[in-house]
C-alpha cells in the first residue's frame, strides 16, 4: 500500500505553474504607481470568492478581506472595480483549496508589505498588513498537512485552480483595459 500525500502537498504540486504565473504578474504591481491596480485586482477576485464562501461553506472559511481592500482603495482615491467576475464552485469541498489559496497568499502579502516599506511607500496597507489572515493560516495549515480522501483532494485542487484562474483572468482583463 502506498502512502497518500497530504492535501497541502497535492495542492502545491497541482497549482505550482499557476501560482508562479500569478506571482510574476501581481508582485510588480504592488510596488509604486501600480499599487491601485494591484488592489483593484485583489478586490475584483476576492469579492465574488468571499461571497461564494459566505453563501455555501461554514468551514474552512478564511477571514474576509474585501473591506480592508476597499479601505486601501479609498485612501488611494481609487474606485474598486464594479465589473466583478462571477465565481461558482461545484462542491463545498472546493473550499479547502480556495481557503488554501487565499490564506497562503498572506505570506506573499507580508513580503510585499516589507518591500513597499523598504522602498519608503507607506499607507493604504490595511490589506497587506492584515493580521487576521496570517493567524488563520497558522491555524489552517495543520488541517491540510494530512491526507484526506481522494474526492476531497480532487475537489480542493479544483477550487484552488479556480481561484488562480480567476486571478489570472482578471489580471489579463485589467492589462488589456490599461493598454486600450
Amino acid at each position: 500500500m502506498t502512502e497518500r500525500n497530504t492535501l497541502r502537498t497535492d495542492l502545491n504540486a497541482a497549482t505550482r505553474a499557476r501560482h508562479d504565473a500569478l506571482d510574476s504578474k501581481l508582485s510588480p504591481l504592488a510596488e509604486g504607481s501600480h499599487y491601485g491596480q494591484f488592489l483593484r485586482i485583489q478586490y475584483a477576485v476576492r469579492a465574488p470568492v468571499e461571497s461564494w464562501l459566505a453563501a455555501h461553506v461554514t468551514d474552512p472559511v478564511p477571514p474576509m478581506q474585501t473591506a480592508l481592500i476597499r479601505e486601501d482603495l479609498h485612501e488611494l482615491g481609487v474606485q474598486p472595480d464594479c465589473n466583478l467576475p462571477t465565481f461558482d464552485a461545484e462542491d463545498p469541498r472546493e473550499a479547502w483549496g480556495i481557503a488554501w489559496t487565499l490564506a497562503g497568499s498572506s505570506l506573499g502579502n507580508r513580503a510585499l508589505l516589507h518591500q513597499r516599506r523598504k522602498a519608503g511607500l507607506r499607507g493604504a496597507d490595511h490589506f497587506l498588513g492584515d493580521e487576521a489572515m496570517p493567524r488563520y493560516w497558522t491555524e489552517f495549515r495543520p488541517r491540510i498537512e494530512v491526507p484526506m480522501d481522494d474526492a476531497t483532494h480532487q475537489h480542493a485542487i479544483r477550487g484552488a485552480r479556480r481561484v488562480f484562474d480567476i486571478f489570472l483572468a482578471v489580471h489579463r482583463s485589467a492589462t488589456e483595459r490599461a493598454a486600450a
